[in-house]
């Protein structure tokens, strides 16, 4: 079977049909057999077998706190509670509350092996063409097209190629100096400390750098002068959110969630100041979240669009009102848009654990999670108000 004979848009529609399939009902034989058909479909294709562990393993933490709480706080009529020992208490244990928590998460993993069969056995341009086809404007579609290229390491410029285009030639630079971004930093915390105090150069730096090198591919898809400097904005910034995330900040430590927003949050805000649009940072959070689940970056698949969708959507809808009155705004007004943003992010954990009906204690352990994001979120106003005084510098890159 090879994927790339098959229509993109009917590949989107699968991937939809799987999703919409899987949440729609808690049925165990339509479950185990939906997710029976994406494992045999992954076994068919030839993908390594780690490509399924990885997506088990990286959700691992999620579903175990999903299964505890099934087992341990949450009982249906019906089921048998056993008592089980545990350093001289016995704690009722529910073994049909486990069973219920592993059928239930199996509706992510069966969404996240769909698209990721997709990603993996198709050929890396199928999906985003299949979207374009389906309902895409053709500016999303160039944006999409031009992250993924420079994502991908390519400077070459391609005239009349891409989505909306013919076949032109393109080709990949050996001797172009590969995105700093593009592998793991062992400085990445040292970056965040000067970052907070005021000295935002190497952020400027790769701003500008990565929005000229979209403006020179934005050129070569026969946009119209007027857009060009809006498409540049919105792929160059996109390419260092992608860049920052592969950071090794805090590398191995599951305690600090969200600290990566102290150098991404602020991008949303340079995303509405820069663009013609009035939801920029909207368009921005699209951008980086149809590219996290098109290169199968981040843990929810699918479900990781709409992560980066809400914190453009909120930064778009305060802005407007932190600015009234025309004065510039302080630290403390972009520490509470951080904040803000943030939040909002977590939506996407929350969508999840809708969409496997955690049980209600559940969300109790997103308490951390949510104290964590919010303090990161408040320190990236600071960052943001430095930035916003180079915000010249990155208008002369367009």
């Amino acid at each position: 079977m090879d994927l790339r004979n098959i229509e993109p848009r009917f590949q989107i529609l699968y991937l939809l049909g799987v999703a919409i399939l899987a949440f729609a009902t808690v049925d165990p034989g339509w479950l185990l057999g939906l997710l029976g058909l994406q494992v045999a479909l992954w076994l068919t294709l030839g993908l390594p077998l780690q490509g399924l562990f990885r997506i088990v393993r990286k959700l691992s933490i999620f579903f175990l706190f999903i299964i505890a709480s099934y087992a341990f706080f949450e009982a249906e009529p019906g089921d048998r509670i056993l008592p089980l020992a545990l350093f001289g208490w016995a704690i009722p244990f529910n073994p049909s509350g486990v069973a219920r928590g592993l059928l239930l998460s199996s509706r992510i993993v069966t969404v996240i092996c769909a698209s990721q069969i997709l990603q993996r056995a198709g050929d890396g341009t199928a999906l985003v063409r299949g979207l374009r086809g389906l309902f895409i404007p053709a500016s999303l579609a160039y944006s999409l097209d031009i992250v993924m290229a420079l994502v991908g390491g390519e400077d070459e410029p391609r005239r009349g190629s891409g989505i909306g285009g013919g076949q032109g030639r393109h080709r990949q630079r050996p001797e172009a100096e590969p995105e700093p971004y593009a592998a793991a930093d062992d400085h990445g915390w040292q970056k965040v400390r000067r970052a907070l105090r005021g000295d935002v150069s190497f952020l400027v730096e790769r701003a500008q750098r990565n929005i000229a090198r979209a403006r020179e591919r934005a050129e070569g898809h026969g946009v119209t002068p007027e857009a060009i400097a809006d498409l540049a904005t919105i792929t160059g910034l996109a390419v260092v959110s992608m860049g920052i995330r592969a950071l090794h900040t805090l590398p191995g430590v599951p305690f600090a969630p969200g600290h990566k927003g102290v150098l991404t949050l602020p991008l949303y805000i340079v995303a509405h100041e820069l663009t013609s649009y009035r939801t920029g940072a909207t368009r921005l959070g699209v951008v980086i979240g149809l590219t996290s689940f098109l290169t199968g970056e981040g843990k929810f698949g699918l479900f990781e669009i709409f992560r980066h969708i809400t914190p453009g959507l909120f930064v778009d809808i305060v802005m407007p009102l932190a600015r009234l009155g025309g004065r510039e705004p302080g630290p403390a007004v972009y520490a509470l848009v951080g904040l803000g943003a943030a939040v909002t992010r977590l939506s996407t954990l929350l969508l999840v654990s809708y969409f496997v009906t955690a049980p209600k204690v559940f969300y109790a352990f997103l308490v951390p999670t949510l104290v964590s994001n919010t303090i990161f979120g408040s320190l990236s106003g600071f960052l943001t108000f430095h930035l916003m005084k180079s915000i010249q510098k990155l208008r002369a890159a367009l």
